[in-house]
């Protein structure tokens, strides 16, 4: 759980959202447990012989006794003493016999029959008495109460010191004082329908801090994955170009949506179900705790059990999320492999074979998804059965209390409805564990993009100068991550500012990578690279970026127009500037057909533009950024010839005076260079012109004459 923990750290700067988000929790807590509280003065109300107001006299005059009190009734024509005879049933009250009677002065047998004032006796029913005693001014705190002995049938004077009511008492007094007494159970109605009105005002409060709590998680839960896919993003874009050949774009892309989603769903929980329905469980349970402590800790025991089950279920679920995840990174892969490269997928018929590469991986994703399904399925119904267990005990009990007039019905109910209250939070809540370890999966995939190494970047690094003089490539070799052998081999180059060079060799000779360590998108593994003498690795790379621009074989255009294409890079760019490179790049022939010009969106990849037109947006973009250095990857190779001429032509006069590499397969880029590179397994194996490298080299001859269009192979001739 370390990385979904520290995921949390994401959202401190919104800590105020979430500490009022907290407050409204326990707003939720006091509601819900209030509005549970509100159904033992309704069953009072519905079932209970004395009532609401003698609930209240009764507590109140349970706190007077400091004792509880259960009721007995007097035989009909009983005699209370002599010279007193009562011709009615008269309902007393008598002390529970739990040691608190002998406190107040009354023995188990005897019950409270009336009071004494001013040497005159009143002998009052259970609830004239109770009401009496609640009552009773608070400065008078000696009370003279009649008592009758069951065993002598008499009747004595107890003086009674009466305690101070409690703060419950006193408010369910203060209520039961501002409503009409009702004379029989029809007139309790109208305190039924007042407790029902009450009961819905609770509950659409509690509803509306819900909504508003939720909302506060919800956006500041919001911001933070936006703050971490800020971090994950900027860490992918400082990611070596090995990174994403190793990787591939669409793990990438993985992390970002579905991993972002997943830690975003485990944070909302955090502090959405893991905030209010434990508060919730913790209401209902101190509301049964108060009805009745010995039946609610039956009721917890299988508390420990339904946690160690939580705890084995979370850690399966985590595992399986991992590699969930991992799954959803390949199918994105082959999505996005057959859906960019639909043409060829037609063209070749392999609708058939894509569909049996989707479904293996499709069914991979679907696998690990059954086993995180299996695990969250079970984990509620244990927890559950678990719960119901030790409920079924506590029931039994309370059930054996009420059928022997232990607890009253009505508190049995009132108590019931508080531990399945506070069950069905417990109950949600089980699945809570597997939630975490689900967005702790996902943390972990966005903390390893997020703390990847990133390019090697010197704080404080110093400018590097526009290039004047020479480049040099001095012992330079170069080893891709992971593997064993050097794909560059001690390269020595020495080329002057101003020059075009062509770059040459088979296919795997390393042309590609000699150039991209120019730019550093690879970094050197052995030598130097200098420009001017100076080290370019010691310096700031974006100084050495802002002076290279590269042409590659794969063009890049971005979903934007082709005015924003071409002026990509240019942090404030002239439009007429733009305009002259688009000229000069034969951008201007295809654009003025267009209805909105340079205004034209030109799609994702740009897949409203033929080939040749996205080349030649890539070449009016490196035009229009006036580079010292450029650098031309095959990119002459979807234009036509007529288009090629022309670009030519553009290019002769803009490559004067700027350093130039072609990498070429074509006899004309090649002729037009100053000198040439052969390449061969990673080595330079010789430099020099066209008219040089014919006579005395014979992989340049072999290539002359098979790839440039020179002639026969040397086995013809």
């Amino acid at each position: 759980m370390k990385y979904f923990f520290q995921s949390l750290r994401y959202l401190k700067p919104y800590r105020i959202r979430l500490a009022v988000s907290f407050f409204l929790v326990l707003g939720i807590a006091v509601l819900w447990g209030g509005g549970l509280g509100m159904l033992l003065p309704g069953m009072k109300v519905l079932i209970s012989e004395e009532g609401l107001h003698g609930w209240a006299w009764n507590s109140m005059t349970q706190d007077r006794l400091n004792a509880n009190i259960v009721y007995r009734l007097v035989l009909k024509d009983r005699h209370i003493e002599p010279g007193c005879y009562l011709p009615v049933v008269l309902d007393v009250i008598a002390l529970e016999s739990d040691g608190r009677a002998a406190e107040a002065g009354i023995g188990v047998n005897e019950w409270l029959v009336g009071v004494e004032e001013n040497g005159r006796r009143e002998f009052l029913q259970a609830a004239q008495l109770a009401r009496r005693l609640a009552q009773w001014d608070e400065s008078d705190r000696v009370c003279d109460l009649l008592v009758y002995n069951t065993d002598s049938s008499k009747v004595r004077v107890a003086k009674i010191k009466l305690h101070r009511l409690r703060t419950g008492s006193k408010f369910l007094g203060a209520i039961a004082a501002r409503l009409p007494e009702p004379a029989d159970r029809k007139g309790r109605i109208p305190i039924l329908i007042w407790l029902l009105v009450v009961s819905l005002a609770i509950t659409l409060v509690r509803d509306l801090f819900r909504f508003i709590q939720e909302y506060l998680v919800e956006t500041a839960v919001l911001r933070g994955m936006w703050d971490l896919r800020e971090e994950c993003y900027t860490s992918a874009l400082r990611q070596p170009i090995t990174y994403f050949a190793k990787e591939g774009t669409t793990d990438t892309m993985s992390r970002f949506v579905q991993d972002s989603t997943e830690l975003a769903q485990a944070q909302v929980t955090l502090f959405g179900k893991t905030m209010v329905e434990p508060a919730k469980a913790v209401a209902s349970v101190v509301l049964a705790l108060v009805l009745s402590w010995k039946l609610t800790l039956i009721a917890i025991i299988g508390g420990p059990f339904a946690v160690y089950a939580i705890r084995l279920f979370g850690k399966a679920i985590r595992r399986s999320t991992k590699k969930a995840l991992e799954s959803w990174a390949d199918m994105l892969a082959v999505l996005e492999e057959t859906l960019t490269g639909i043409r060829v997928v037609k063209s070749f018929t392999m609708e058939a074979a894509e569909r049996k590469r989707f479904h293996r991986v499709n069914r991979a994703l679907y696998k690990q998804q059954r086993r995180m399904a299996r695990t969250d399925a079970a984990t509620s119904p244990v927890v559950e059965a678990l719960g119901i267990f030790a409920g079924l005990l506590a029931v039994g009990g309370a059930a054996y209390w009420v059928l022997t007039d232990v607890m009253p019905a009505d508190l049995f109910i009132t108590w019931m409805a508080a531990l399945v209250a506070a069950f069905d939070p417990v109950r949600k809540l089980s699945k809570v564990a597997t939630r975490f370890q689900r967005g702790d999966a996902a943390a972990e995939r966005l903390f390893e993009l997020r703390d990847r190494p990133k390019e090697k970047r010197t704080p404080g690094a110093p400018m590097l100068p526009r290039l004047s003089k020479s480049i040099e490539f001095l012992g330079v070799g170069y080893r891709y991550p992971g593997t064993s052998e050097n794909v560059l081999r001690d390269v020595n180059l020495s080329i002057q500012a101003g020059r075009t060079i062509a770059i040459v060799g088979p296919n795997g000779s390393g042309k590609t990578t000699l150039v991209s360590l120019l730019p550093r998108l690879l970094e050197a593994t052995e030598g130097k690279i200098l420009l001017d003498g100076l080290d370019i690795a010691g310096h700031s790379i974006r100084s050495l970026r802002r002076q290279i621009a590269v042409v590659t074989q794969e063009t890049v255009i971005f979903n934007a127009t082709i005015l924003e294409n071409i002026a990509y890079g240019q942090r404030r760019p002239s439009r007429q500037a733009v305009l002259d490179a688009a000229k000069k790049a034969y951008v201007d022939e295809f654009v003025r057909e267009m209805p909105d010009g340079y205004d034209t969106m030109v799609g994702q990849h740009g897949a409203t533009l033929s080939g040749g037109q996205r080349q030649r947006i890539a070449i009016a973009r490196s035009i229009v950024r006036d580079p010292a250095i450029l650098i031309f990857d095959e990119a002459l190779s979807q234009i036509d010839a007529d288009s090629e001429q022309k670009i030519h032509r553009a290019m002769e006069e803009f490559v004067l005076g700027r350093t130039t590499f072609m990498i070429a397969h074509r006899f004309s880029t090649v002729q037009s260079a100053e000198a040439i590179v052969v390449m061969d397994q990673g080595r330079v194996i010789d430099v020099g012109r066209h008219d040089e490298l014919l006579p005395r080299c014979e992989l340049y001859r072999h290539l002359y004459n098979t790839q440039f269009g020179g002639g026969q192979t040397p086995a013809d001739e």
